[in-house]
């Protein structure tokens, strides 16, 4: 095979910091000084405008979903890409990680701004998130009180940006059944409905429609759920933003609105 014949480009990924790219950790770091959405989205923009035809810049948002009436979490990604000059097929991948905890008016309660670099464990090179930058204000306090008052349950910080966790059936990735679908699983045969609330009030929203699955697969064996519970099902029904996915071999992101009617309509298709 004649490999100088070949017509797709390479791009090496590169995870660890480079001096070359301290002016733009300086710029990304200076977006949150006013807690403000608008102005980090116009300063990630804003990296257009100094790109070249060897540099270039790109964003694009990962995740972002709601957690309770009007707050959001939002995961970013920032990349810079410096083609080589002696093989112009070739790029160098800068990766940055920006995740926001935000009201839906775009005023930012939380912000962690991460450094993706390859980082030796065990004996083996692993892409690892360093922290190079975060903050957070009161509005967090508003988000504390109003996912207690809604789930009468903390809000788990542990489980904010959580991206291991998809909703789904079978996944190619895991070779079988999803790691929270087997859970679930054994929760329906032994009637767990204790275990099914709590999951329901999970920070991670993946895990509250796993939880919704459960609990209406139980209400039709003839376990019965108090109105409190039910009523946190129909608030879980209405969030907005989209959950992590695995269908066998297509990992995606779709909205929950979307999971919840794929729910309920196979459940509604089994009472036929």
């Amino acid at each position: 095979m004649n490999y100088k014949k070949q017509f797709i480009s390479v791009v090496i990924l590169l995870f660890w910091f480079s001096n070359a790219f301290t002016q733009e950790e300086e710029k990304l770091s200076g977006l949150f000084q006013n807690f403000d959405y608008q102005e980090v989205e116009n300063g990630l923009n804003s990296f257009e405008k100094i790109a070249t035809e060897k540099t270039k810049y790109k964003w694009r948002t990962n995740i972002e979903r709601e957690l309770v009436n009007n707050f959001f979490e939002q995961i970013i990604q920032f990349t810079k890409s410096v083609r080589s000059d002696e093989n112009k097929s070739v790029s160098t991948l800068y990766k940055y990680n920006l995740k926001l905890i935000k009201k839906q008016n775009g005023k930012i309660a939380l912000y962690k701004l991460y450094r993706l670099q390859n980082v030796k464990v065990n004996g083996k090179w692993t892409p690892t998130e360093i922290i190079v930058k975060e903050g957070s204000n009161k509005i967090m306090k508003e988000l504390e009180s109003e996912f207690l008052r809604v789930y009468s349950y903390p809000l788990n910080y542990n489980e904010l940006f959580e991206t291991n966790i998809v909703y789904g059936d079978v996944c190619g990735r895991v070779r079988g059944i999803t790691e929270y679908r087997g859970k679930l699983e054994k929760l329906i045969k032994s009637k767990d409905s204790k275990n099914l609330v709590k999951w329901l009030k999970s920070t991670v929203t993946e895990i509250q429609l796993y939880a919704i699955d459960g609990i209406l697969t139980l209400k039709k064996q003839g376990i019965v759920f108090n109105k409190d519970v039910l009523k946190l099902v129909d608030v879980i029904s209405k969030k907005k933003g989209e959950v992590y996915t695995c269908n066998r071999c297509i990992y995606s992101n779709k909205l929950i609105i979307g999971i919840i009617l794929d729910i309920k309509n196979k459940h509604n298709s089994q009472k036929k």
